[in-house]
Order: structure tokens, then C-alpha cells, then sequence
């Protein structure tokens, strides 16, 4: 007999109100099509659920959930309690705008992180962008601004 592992939605790590709430900001506020909106959110949330059980190396969203990482954070109570439940401390988020687009590698890395946390990815949100926007990875616990 096989057992299978049931993966969790990045959602059930918040309220449904929250979960709301983050969802029509990006609708709203950050102009998403509201067809990929809570997609969005949900693989965010999940990326947040990865992050908060991996040290020593940074994970970095693709540039969709990347959109969805920043309105979770500019929710800041919000995403206060969300990482002290999950992680114990506030989770930053780090910019790094001189190193360019986001290696396709590390993208692939995230997405292995987050099923080994136990959360489904949903991968029409985890496209890899050649060039893209600049790059932004997890903080793991090192001190800002170094790799």
C-alpha cells in the first residue's frame, strides 16, 4: 500500500478575509487580471510556507508571484502575524535590482521547495522569464544585501 502525501493551498495559512483582502489589492491596486489573481496569492502565500521551513539559502518567486509576495507585504499587519505563526520573525524580502533577470535555476529550486514543504504549486504561475524584472530572494536569515 502506497501512501499519498496531501499537498496544502498557500491560502490556508491565512483567514479567508485575509486571504480577500490580499487578492483584490492586487486586482485593485496593482491592476492583475482578476482570472490570475488569487492564483497568485495562493502560490505566494505557498512560497511563504517554503521560506519559513528552509535556512541557508534564499528562494526567489517567479516574477507573477513575485506581484503577490508585494501585497501580501504591504499588508503589514497581515504579513507580521502570517510570518511570526510560520516562522517565528518577520520574513523580509530582498530586492537585488544589480544582479538582473531571475535565473531559470532558481526559479526550478523554489518551485522543488515548496512541494518539499508540502504545498502544491500551481506551475502556469511559475513561468521563467528570460531577462525579466530584477531579482528578489528570500530572506534566510543572512544579513541584508549579501548573497
Amino acid at each position: 500500500m502506497t501512501a499519498t502525501t496531501q499537498r496544502l493551498h498557500g491560502k490556508t495559512l491565512v483567514t479567508d478575509e485575509e486571504f480577500k483582502r490580499f487578492t483584490l489589492f492586487l486586482v485593485r491596486d496593482m491592476q492583475e487580471p482578476e482570472e490570475h489573481a488569487a492564483g497568485i496569492v495562493d502560490q505566494a502565500l505557498a512560497y511563504y510556507g517554503a521560506v519559513a521551513t528552509r535556512a541557508g539559502k534564499p528562494l526567489m518567486p517567479s516574477e507573477a508571484v513575485d506581484r503577490g509576495v508585494h501585497a501580501i507585504l504591504l499588508h503589514t499587519r497581515e504579513a507580521e502575524g502570517l510570518f511570526t505563526r510560520i516562522a517565528g520573525r518577520f520574513l523580509h524580502h530582498s530586492p537585488h535590482p544589480e544582479r538582473g533577470g531571475r535565473p531559470a535555476a532558481s526559479i526550478a529550486d523554489t518551485m522543488a521547495a515548496i512541494e518539499a514543504a508540502g504545498y502544491v504549486v500551481d506551475e502556469k504561475y511559475w513561468a521563467h522569464v528570460e531577462g525579466g524584472v530584477s531579482q528578489c530572494d528570500s530572506d534566510d536569515g543572512r544579513p541584508y544585501g549579501t548573497v
